[in-house]
């Protein structure tokens, strides 16, 4: 299949696969393989219960096949399957963070969507527009490192970009330096709270960042980053924790992952305000240390 290219937008707005068509073929481990998947990719559930956390976090993505024989010997599971795609049009029942961990590390790229998309898959493809920088707090258009994303269901691929006035090295690498693709997901992780209803003048502190290596990731290359999370927010709601799954992948492979947790201020007033707090906390336990130190020379100075 040849990449087209869809028109680029420049807002910080999701890039809609709006095909409505499937890019996945489901299969329970138990039955047997479609004869043929067309173009379409094959993913394989070890259980129905794993069939229904792919449904909601693909959606109208996948498609479930069952066998006529498998659907006559398991009559249950093919009662169980007819409610999966109404499971994933109720909002409420967004597949959780953490569930849809393992799931993404089984999961292929959406080939068929990226390659109908404005986001570089393959060398030579021209690279889609940046984010809004506003989208990943930043000042200069210059220190965006993602691309505007394309949103597969409750799916999220940004390409990464290499150049960047804020991290500088004092050597050169043929791969991708750890802090640079360090930062690129920490914007993908603020970006994704925003599009996913944070307002404008929200802010996210970040509170850990659990990081997998798995291999370089070469510089001459599209670098693809895929991200999930099933944080909601508008105007009311209240200041909570966001949890955001990453996949930083090149030729289709996986070459490292990470889960960003933070916690999301809907407001600049309500960060603001909690940073005064810990500013506080921050100076009585130095004017507490600061005490303990002079105490501790005193009686050196006795002795």
């Amino acid at each position: 299949m040849q990449k087209t290219t869809n028109g680029q937008k420049s807002n910080g707005n999701d890039q809609n696969n709006s095909s409505g068509n499937p890019s996945y073929i489901l299969l329970l481990e138990e039955d047997g393989r479609p004869l043929s998947a067309d173009k379409l990719q094959v993913v394989t559930a070890h259980s129905a219960e794993e069939a229904e956390r792919f449904s909601l976090l693909l959606g109208n993505a996948c498609r479930l096949y069952l066998s006529p024989e498998y659907r006559q010997s398991h009559p249950d599971i093919s009662e169980q399957t007819e409610n999966l795609t109404s499971a994933f049009r109720d909002r409420k029942a967004m597949l959780d963070t953490d569930a849809a961990v393992p799931l993404l590390r089984k999961l292929p790229l959406d080939l068929d969507s990226l390659l109908n998309s404005a986001i570089a898959v393959n060398d030579g493809d021209p690279q889609p527009a940046p984010i809004d920088r506003s989208i990943v707090h930043k000042h200069r258009d210059a220190n965006v490192l993602i691309s505007e994303p394309l949103c597969c269901g409750d799916l999220r691929y940004y390409n990464m970009f290499l150049e960047t006035d804020e991290l500088k090295f004092d050597h050169t690498s043929a791969h991708v330096q750890g802090m640079h693709m360090l930062e690129a997901l920490r914007q993908v992780g603020i970006a994704t709270g925003h599009l996913q209803g944070l307002p404008a003048g929200g802010q996210i502190a970040l509170l850990n960042y659990d990081t997998n290596f798995y291999s370089f990731i070469e510089r001459n290359s599209p670098i693809i980053i895929r991200a999930y999370s099933s944080f909601t927010a508008d105007e009311t709601s209240e200041d909570k924790e966001i949890l955001v799954f990453t996949q930083v992948i090149q030729w289709g492979k996986v070459c490292a992952d990470a889960m960003l947790k933070g916690f999301a201020f809907m407001s600049r007033e309500r960060c603001e305000q909690k940073e005064a707090q810990l500013a506080r906390i921050a100076s009585r336990h130095k004017t507490m240390f600061e005490s303990k130190i002079k105490k501790f020379l005193e009686m050196e100075n006795k002795g």
